[in-house]
């Protein structure tokens, strides 16, 4: 892994827009250029060096994490830094995160360094972090390992009279003994009539018979996210919770068996909506089909129908449809997905049979 070659990477992207450089605030894209952990910096980028800046509290961290960058050592306001080393020329054109820069912070900088010709660009460093390479494909599949292993060791607590707060803190726990950082995200854990709510969070609601259990959760592993869905019935299943399962599966396994490199989000999507569509459940699929992972849960791309653009080689996708049906339960299955050149690699092992658990 270089993140030399990362920033290369965007300055050469920079120089396709024309821009002399570009200041970075969201602390995600920060991380992927640079492998500063903390809670606070920041990263100008231009086009023979890099500043890095942050406050007191990382004086060592920074010191340890961040090399081929200059560090300053500030407080808050970064920018206004940027000013005060007199770093910047007159006249210089810099890229600027639209998507995570606030009006306020947008107006403040603009004032602080009104030389700059500022240009507000949309998330090119996630585009570019999309493209995985081999260190963030072995965390990611270390994160989805655990996570895997976790559920094979939950089975035995889902049953009736368990409730979704405490076995949502048994995964975290668990998580941690496997040698997780923590949890990807708050597990969604939703039991009968509360699964039809795509991102239930955990109430203290307990498990009874014929209850669907949707149980959406994933490990956090040297910052990487998995994001695993599997949903089991309680007790018995009835001829409708096959058919919901079923048809949930087949819209699943029709998707990973079509994802590739070169298709768009928007044709992925399809895929799996039409397969749900087909039975007369498409407006009960409420959601998009999936996204991209890595230092976030939620990174580029969307596999939505308003993506048209391709999948590259080596994006880590998750591929999740469901169906929701209001004041009965819900289905959704997911897995982590590694996208070939003419394939995808689902990286979960977990089974997708239909549990039937008491």
């Amino acid at each position: 892994m270089s993140f030399n070659a990362r920033i290369t990477t965007v300055k050469q992207k920079l120089g396709e827009l024309n821009l002399d450089g570009m200041y970075v605030t969201n602390l995600t894209n920060v991380r992927y250029l640079t492998g500063f952990t903390g809670s606070a910096g920041s990263l100008l980028i231009l086009e023979d060096e890099q500043h890095f800046f942050t406050d007191g509290r990382y004086i060592e961290q920074s010191k340890s994490q961040v090399h081929d960058c200059r560090i300053h050592i500030v407080g808050s306001a970064h920018y206004q830094a940027i000013k005060k080393k007199k770093i910047l020329p007159k006249q210089i054109k810099l890229g600027i995160e639209s998507n995570f820069v606030s009006i306020g912070m947008y107006d403040q900088i603009k004032d602080t360094l009104p030389d700059v010709m500022w240009k507000k660009l949309d998330d090119i460093i996630g585009v570019i972090a999309a493209v995985k390479d081999e260190h963030e494909i072995e965390s990611l599949k270390t994160a989805i390992e655990i996570t895997d292993t976790v559920f094979s060791e939950i089975i035995p607590d889902l049953k009736i009279g368990a409730t979704e707060k405490n076995i949502a803190a048994k995964i975290s726990y668990l998580f941690k003994m496997h040698g997780a950082e923590g949890d990807s995200y708050e597990s969604i854990i939703g039991s009968g009539y509360l699964g039809a709510l795509p991102h239930a969070r955990p109430t203290d609601k307990e498990f009874a018979k014929g209850d669907f259990v949707v149980m959406d959760f994933g490990a956090l592993y040297n910052g990487y996210h998995a994001d695993m869905t599997r949903t089991v019935v309680i007790g018995s299943a009835t001829d409708k919770h096959r058919e919901i399962y079923d048809i949930v599966l087949n819209s699943q396994l029709a998707g990973i068996k079509a994802a590739k490199a070169g298709i768009t989000g928007a044709e992925l999507d399809a895929v799996c909506r039409d397969v749900i569509t087909s039975f007369g459940y498409g407006e009960q699929f409420i959601h998009s089909t999936g996204h991209g992972l890595g230092l976030e849960v939620h990174t580029y791309p969307r596999i939505s129908a308003f993506n048209n653009q391709p999948l590259l080689e080596n994006y880590v996708i998750t591929i999740e449809p469901g169906i929701y049906l209001a004041d009965w339960g819900g289905v959704r299955i997911e897995d982590d997905c590694w996208i070939q050149k003419d394939c995808c690699i689902p990286l979960n092992k977990s089974t997708k049979e239909l549990l039937i658990l008491n």
